[in-house]
């Protein structure tokens, strides 16, 4: 499923043109909760989109669950496969163990994950909505703990999930989030979350993404991981 907001239309018509040798079930839309329409909690201190982001992946699997899904794979309209998607992903899921509880395809990873094999690695705490699969017990278990939650986003909720669950992710990642106005943090973003040469690959083809190019070889290398605004 893709969640996407009914008056971000262009959104979703920039996501769908994104799925170019996409390997797994086409998404179906599922219309966000409008953070701006509904009350929040007194003590939710995150803004309006951070809540509707919450209440929207939480609809996302209620109706999953109701329908009797065993398992959901949940998007975000700002998520960007990489150029290879449709190799890598074979790859991944060819390695990932059978018992995954979580898959991040995409993520940012708060601590160092844990290396399992070549290309894939267990997650300890990484968050991001962007681009994830649940299944099985963590379905259910998640969208309790989503409901009992009123002071974090919801990515943090899930990554604090990752000390009880099995979660993995692809090394390099799979899907990161495009550029432009985010409905969480109001504010213009530049694509994030991928390799620079996944990076690199992107801006070939997608002009927006140019500046991409300059910062791959610009911008010295992490030497810790740290929280980034939503």
């Amino acid at each position: 499923m893709v969640v996407n907001l009914a008056r971000r239309p262009e959104r979703l018509g920039a996501f769908i043109s994104r799925l170019k040798n996409w390997p797994f079930k086409w998404p179906v839309r599922f219309e966000a909760v409008d953070g701006k329409t509904v009350a929040m909690p007194e003590q939710w201190t995150a803004g309006a989109g951070a809540w509707g982001c919450q209440l929207s992946h939480r609809a996302v699997l209620d109706a999953a669950i109701r329908d009797g899904m065993k398992n959901v794979l949940i998007l975000e309209d700002d998520a960007y496969p990489v150029v290879d998607i449709a190799d890598r992903a074979k790859a991944f899921l060819e390695r990932v163990p059978d018992d995954w509880d979580c898959l991040m395809l995409g993520a940012q990873h708060l601590r160092a994950p844990t290396p399992v094999c070549d290309g894939v690695v267990r997650c300890v705490a990484s968050n991001r909505t962007h681009a994830f699969a649940v299944r099985g017990r963590m379905m259910q278990t998640l969208r309790n703990v989503w409901g009992l939650n009123k002071t974090d986003h919801c990515d943090l909720v899930l990554s604090s999930l990752m000390r009880v669950f099995k979660a993995y992710s692809p090394d390099p990642l799979l899907i990161g989030q495009d550029g432009g106005e985010s409905d969480v943090t109001n504010r213009l973003e530049r694509l994030r979350f991928l390799a620079p040469t996944q990076a690199e690959q992107i801006a070939e083809t997608d002009k927006r993404h140019a500046v991409e190019k300059l910062l791959v070889h610009v911008t010295p290398p992490a030497r810790s991981v740290s929280r980034v605004p939503v």
